[in-house]
């Protein structure tokens, strides 16, 4: 009701866009929450799992790095030690009474190692509740020797050793050399000496005129049993893998798998087992998506739909990655859980937006009604015609006698073409309004038989032309012009709109004016004042 008695008020085209925007704008709303709830769906899921994933990630980085953190900085106390004492890596008493109570006290480390660049070694790592050492010479074949020591440090034994592992060829002698002085973390490989998947903290120093590297082992076992006491999302599933691919799964949970499918002892390719394992099934899926270190992939394993978070555990995309699982039906299940708030939500928009909508109409009818009119409508253009001149020239309103003809001399004249086009570029600059061309000053209506134009068409064109010599083709999207009847006569309408630009009119001695509206008179402003007007204007 408010709607219609505002039109038959004030029936005009700021109103009616007016209305129109109203109305868009509830359709709108409407329309938002049809798309929320039909075409937004597997968004929401999708931002559902999400959160789910990404705090289920963060929760296992932060358990990972807190298992981590304490090894970087044990290898850091470490290797002062090392370098204050100046110890060699063959002075295989003195580094086991070093390295022991770390190892001893720090579950975590499966191993500890120095070595120099010259090839020798020095390894040690748990043998029951004693402790195994290893001594390599330098060079390229040299021979190496093991030793079991008790627990309380004394030797039992000592034996030559077929292992000839050449220490420079390890991933974390490498990765440290290439950056010495700092804790560098391997990718994942298999350890030599335990068989079994992991990674290694390696430092490089130099010792006098050599380097050296002094590392920890930590097995990917001990990070994956640190994965599983977490709590990480029900169904879900938290696993390692590597960043060629590679997935960890300890050989307790898993089948045994022929040996093409092996990637390496505890390593298993995704690649050759699609349709496998859930962990696989991601895995392949993370490859094929193209390695995201963001984005959710939505995959099928095992009967369901699951998504996957993939972030890396370092800053080496080849290295230790996380992968989380969690199964699409549990964002479905949130969903059907907070169905009455989506349901509140979208009645409480729709209310806001009607309630909106019709503070503003009651708000602004009254104005609405002193609004200058800038177009007519041509259901009632008598009327408005009528009304229009009956009110006299103003702000919005400028009467022509003609489009071309000047009355006194009989004949066309350039000064009256250019007369109306002032009035079009003033409305133009400043608030938009209509020119009627026909009507004298006083109101008078005249019409355009004076002009003697052959017809209308051609009528039309003149006024185009015109327009686009004098002002220019760009604005002809703000000014129209149309041919009316009143009273009998043929009254020529230009309705301007304000431009989004300043509108320069250019006369017959290409002369440039900036012209602009005050009250019912056109006043060229002069350069200084027109550059002030249009800095605060457009």
């Amino acid at each position: 009701m408010i709607y219609k008695s505002l039109l038959q008020l004030s029936p005009g085209p700021i109103r009616t866009r007016l209305l129109r925007d109203l109305v868009l704008l509830v359709a709108f709303t409407v329309g938002l929450l049809v798309m929320i709830n039909v075409l937004l769906i597997d968004d929401i899921k999708h931002d559902l799992a999400g959160n789910r994933i990404d705090n289920a990630t963060a929760m296992v980085r932060d358990e990972v790095r807190n298992l981590l953190l304490p090894v970087q900085q044990q290898l850091l106390i470490v290797r002062d030690g090392l370098a204050g004492a100046n110890l060699d890596p063959d002075e295989e008493k003195e580094l086991t009474e070093r390295f022991v109570p770390t190892l001893a006290h720090m579950d975590q480390i499966a191993g500890a190692v120095d070595a120099a660049e010259d090839g020798q070694e020095y390894f040690l790592r748990r043998d029951g509740d004693g402790w195994l050492t290893r001594l390599r010479g330098p060079g390229d074949q040299a021979e190496s020797h093991l030793s079991h020591w008790n627990a309380d440090l004394l030797r039992k034994d000592r034996q030559a050793e077929r292992f000839n592992e050449d220490p420079r060829t390890r991933p974390w002698f490498a990765g440290a050399i290439r950056n010495p002085d700092r804790v560098v973390w391997s990718p994942p490989y298999v350890f030599a000496s335990l068989k079994v998947p992991g990674v290694t903290a390696s430092i490089a120093w130099k010792q006098g005129d050599r380097m050296r590297v002094t590392a920890f082992d930590v097995t990917l076992h001990t990070i994956v049993e640190a994965i599983d006491h977490l709590d990480i999302t029900p169904e879900g599933q938290g696993f390692l893998f590597s960043g060629a691919g590679g997935v960890f799964v300890p050989p307790s949970e898993e089948e045994p798998l022929s040996s093409s499918d092996r990637h390496d002892e505890g390593f298993f390719s995704a690649l050759l087992r699609l349709g496998g394992p859930l962990q696989f099934d991601a895995v392949a899926a993370w490859k094929a998506a193209g390695q995201p270190t963001q984005d959710l992939i939505r995959f099928h394993s095992g009967g369901q739909d699951w998504w996957g978070g993939f972030r890396p555990l370092t800053n080496d995309p080849e290295g230790v990655w996380i992968g989380v699982t969690v199964p699409v039906s549990a964002t479905i299940t949130i969903l059907q859980n907070r169905w009455h708030i989506i349901l509140l939500t979208a009645i409480g928009i729709l209310a806001a937006s009607l309630t909106l909508a019709s503070l503003v109409v009651r708000k602004y009818s009254r104005q609405l009604r002193d609004l200058p009119k800038l177009s007519i409508d041509r259901r009632h253009q008598e009327q408005d015609l009528r009304e229009l001149i009956g009110s006299g020239e103003g702000s919005h309103l400028e009467f022509k006698s003609t489009m071309r003809m000047n009355l006194h001399t009989k004949t066309p004249g350039k000064e009256i073409e250019l007369a109306w086009l002032k009035g079009v570029a003033a409305f133009l600059n400043t608030e938009g309004g209509i020119l009627l061309i026909g009507v004298a000053d006083d109101g008078t209506p005249l019409g355009l038989e004076a002009d003697k134009f052959e017809n209308e068409d051609k009528c039309q064109l003149h006024f185009k032309n015109l327009l686009n010599q004098h002002l220019g083709a760009e604005y002809a999207h703000s000014v129209r012009f149309f041919l009316l009847d009143f009273e009998g006569l043929r009254i020529g309408a230009v309705e301007c709109e304000r431009a989004d630009a300043p509108a320069i009119l250019r006369d017959d001695k290409k002369r440039e004016l900036f012209i602009i509206r005050n009250g019912p008179s056109n006043i060229e402003l002069p350069l200084s004042r027109a550059l002030k007007y249009i800095r605060s204007r457009f």
